[in-house]
């Protein structure tokens, strides 16, 4: 196959000092520069075999024999984007950058100068390395974003304490009258009544501590149920018969209680409460 040497209108070789080869490929004996948009570009290799260059308006490309080496320098630094990446070295240092292929079997490359300059590598680019210019490695990884630790469950709110109830009046004199016969019981008799030990209405029927503590009050304040037997002064008794209401009379009378009637009501008690 006859290999040719194309060149675009909008470019041209300087200097194209080429020898052609047996069988029409092309040899570099000397660097040959091209210039592709305005850039300039060394294209050498002491055993650079070409088949063929083509150049145009904003690329160039170039197909090598099998074994052969070529390396293209741009000295102004320019990036030199391949569409190969098996390129055997993609350097960028403070002078220029250099982009060079050993070829394994028969290789065509297009190469795209840009007027934007190279990254300064240390180092270089190893063979199989990436496109353009000689760019800078890889993106490092962004590092994951810690997980958020979860919420704390918000403690149960501790169940507000009833409200004691508060006592009566009632509850409070039923506790004094127990109290009273209990002390009674205590003594081998009944204890006097205080002002507060009365709080609900008694007549003949009635029973209850409450109703022996009436008659220990009226024995002891001049109104004596009775003389000896039940109901005398220390053998009260919890029922209230017609001994109980007759001394009740009579403590109803003096006091000028209206009717006197015996019925332990709202006004004997009042009265009873406030003559302890």
């Amino acid at each position: 196959m006859r290999k040719l040497i194309a060149i675009g209108s909008a470019v041209a070789f300087l200097v194209p000092a080429l020898t052609f080869a047996a069988a029409d490929d092309v040899s570099l004996t000397t660097d040959t520069v091209i210039s592709v948009n305005g850039i300039t570009i060394n294209v050498s290799g002491t055993t650079a075999v070409v088949e063929s260059i083509t150049v145009g308006a904003t690329t160039f490309s170039f197909t090598l024999a099998d074994g052969s080496s070529i390396a293209l320098t741009a000295p102004n630094r320019n990036i030199l984007s391949p569409d190969s990446t098996t390129y055997s070295s993609n350097v960028c240092t403070s002078a220029q950058s250099t982009l060079s292929y050993t070829a394994t079997g028969a290789l065509t490359v297009t190469v795209t100068p840009d007027g934007a300059l190279c990254n300064l590598d240390v180092g270089g680019h190893g063979g199989g390395g990436g496109g353009g210019g000689g760019g800078g490695g890889s993106t490092p990884a962004t590092p994951a974003t810690p997980a958020t630790p979860a919420t704390p469950a918000t403690p149960a709110t501790p169940a507000t304490p009833a409200t004691p109830a508060t006592p009566t009046i009632a509850s409070l004199q039923a506790l004094l009258a127990s109290l009273v016969a209990q002390l009674q019981a205590l003594q081998g008799g009944v204890a006097p009544a205080t002002g507060a030990g009365f709080s609900r209405s008694l007549q003949v029927g009635s029973t209850g501590a409450d109703v022996k503590a009436l008659q220990v009050y009226l024995n002891t304040h001049g109104y004596v149920v009775a003389s000896s037997g039940p109901g005398s002064p220390g053998n009260e008794t919890s029922k209230f018969g017609g001994a109980t209401k007759a001394a009740l009379i009579k403590l109803q009378k003096a006091a000028g209680i209206k009717p006197a009637s015996g019925f332990f009501g709202a006004l004997t008690r009042a009265y009873v409460n406030s003559h302890p």
